[in-house]
């Protein structure tokens, strides 16, 4: 009997080593990938909640102007001027007691015509049309206009 050696193309620790060699690769290039997934990750999350703190203090702010446009109303209001000018020692004019009150004649003051005592806004006239004359005329009328006339020989 005749017995055959079989010869292998490698050895199999070193197929095994291959394969082990080979998975690490594969798992290595995973965690490398997974890494960098969650670095972006991470940075997308800090941005939105940068984001988020931002639109808080815009919202904030927005509320605090509206508080104090209101104050402002409040301290504007007539209720409220009226009792400052109380306090300051202004009394209330009656417009149709003229003993009350008295004209007081300014120098270089025009009187104002009837016409400007009116306070409704003159409108004027729109022109017939809104586009100028220059960009209606017709490009052969142009040409006509800019050219020289022709020379004819006799």
């Amino acid at each position: 009997m005749k017995t055959e050696q079989h010869a292998y193309r490698l050895a199999p620790w070193r197929k095994q080593l291959h394969n082990i060699i080979n998975i690490l690769l594969v798992l290595s290039f995973a965690a490398c990938l997974a890494l960098v997934y969650l670095y972006y990750s991470a940075q997308m999350t800090d941005m939105k909640l940068q984001i988020q703190v931002l639109h808080d203090d815009r919202n904030e702010l927005t509320r605090n102007i509206a508080d104090y446009v209101t104050r402002q109303g409040v301290l504007n209001s007539y209720e409220a001027m009226e009792k400052k000018s109380l306090q300051a020692g202004f009394t209330k004019i009656d417009f149709t007691n003229e003993d009350i009150y008295a004209y007081v004649l300014v120098d270089g003051y025009v009187q104002e015509s009837a016409l400007g005592l009116d306070r409704t806004t003159q409108r004027q006239p729109l022109p017939a049309s809104p586009m100028k004359p220059e960009y209606s005329e017709s490009l052969q009328h142009y040409l006509l206009n800019k050219l020289p006339p022709l020379r004819t020989t006799q």
